[in-house]
């Protein structure tokens, strides 16, 4: 009988991350100046910090590096120290932001993001020291560690700061998955990290100038040129598309039955988390992150308490390079 593969350590680092307040809202709200709630959570967020609390909830090692200033960032800590999650926070002297998200029943996600503080040189300086610390303590464990590097950059914070965040990895033998966009994601490119998380549409931003990518030819067309060329892999989410996986040799789209979401706010997010939770072949560990994904949709707050439980439905996986 064969032993399962132990699952890698995953530190994740959230250079701009959030308090997220979600309203959900009755179905009969119309729209006025006065919206009242049914409900409402308040949770530690900013992408990295949500893979992070997915990966905690089914017991695969992980520890969350962020920045945090304020009464906001005194809130997230008290709520990752509740949640028992992993952490090393790095003082910063703005606050930390607040997101907010409306859901009402039969409508889209409405999600309105703070810009964040910025982070000063010194500050930036000591994120990428707490990383350090956190990747050497999960390698001296575990005999896989990623970093996850992952989110929007604070005001004013240059693209460079993802390019050293991989670097850094890399040099201290742990392997670098980047979730990001713009700028942030143009350096994750060009610094060669492992694995590159965007959705469709971010893709396209950055390499086709804002040019919609089309059908799902065009899609394995574009990840399969781009994993040859830079030695990246690719995991795009593409919404009610699905997702799709290349790494310069195979491209794998992975689909499942339609859903009505709940709350897409943190699917990207699940995708990415359910990836790492495993070191299995890539069939298998696309067919988990969008078990993943598709249970964040089905859950009415940011992080799914139960990643993965919630859409019991059967996920496809097709080998692209051989249809």
């Amino acid at each position: 009988m064969t032993t399962a593969s132990p699952p890698p350590a995953v530190v994740t680092v959230t250079p701009n991350p959030g308090l997220d307040v979600t309203y959900v809202l009755p179905a009969s709200t119309q729209a006025s100046e006065v919206s009242r709630a049914s409900r409402s959570t308040l949770e530690a967020s900013g992408k990295g910090v949500n893979v992070s609390r997915a990966l905690h909830a089914v017991g695969v090692p992980t520890c969350a590096v962020l920045p945090v200033g304020g009464p906001t960032g005194r809130c997230l800590v008290e709520l990752l120290e509740d949640d028992q999650v992993p952490h090393r926070i790095v003082p910063q002297q703005g606050h930390t932001r607040i997101n907010t998200t409306a859901l009402r029943p039969g409508a889209d996600t409405v999600k309105l993001n703070g810009p964040g503080a910025a982070l000063t040189t010194e500050e930036q300086e000591a994120l990428l020291a707490t990383t350090r610390l956190a990747i050497e303590d999960a390698r001296s464990a575990h005999a896989e560690t990623w970093l996850a590097v992952c989110g929007s950059l604070p005001p004013g914070v240059a693209p460079r700061l993802v390019t050293e965040l991989v670097h850094l990895a890399h040099a201290h033998g742990a392997k670098c998955a980047v979730d990001a966009s713009g700028g942030a994601l143009e350096s994750a490119l060009r610094a060669k990290a492992d694995l590159l998380a965007p959705n469709r549409d971010e893709l396209a931003d950055v390499l086709h100038g804002g040019t919609r990518i089309g059908g799902l030819e065009e899609a394995v067309d574009v990840a399969v040129s781009l994993s040859k060329e830079t030695g990246s892999h690719l995991l795009i989410s593409m919404g009610a598309d699905g997702a799709l996986y290349a790494d310069g040799v195979q491209a794998l789209h992975a689909t499942a039955p339609p859903l009505t979401p709940v709350n897409t706010a943190g699917a990207g997010d699940a995708l990415l988390a359910g990836w790492l939770t495993t070191t299995a072949d890539a069939r298998s560990r696309l067919a988990v992150a969008v078990r993943w994904g598709r249970s964040a949709c089905l859950s009415p707050t940011t992080v799914d308490s139960r990643p993965g439980s919630r859409n019991p439905q059967a996920v496809t996986v097709t080998d692209m390079a051989r249809r």
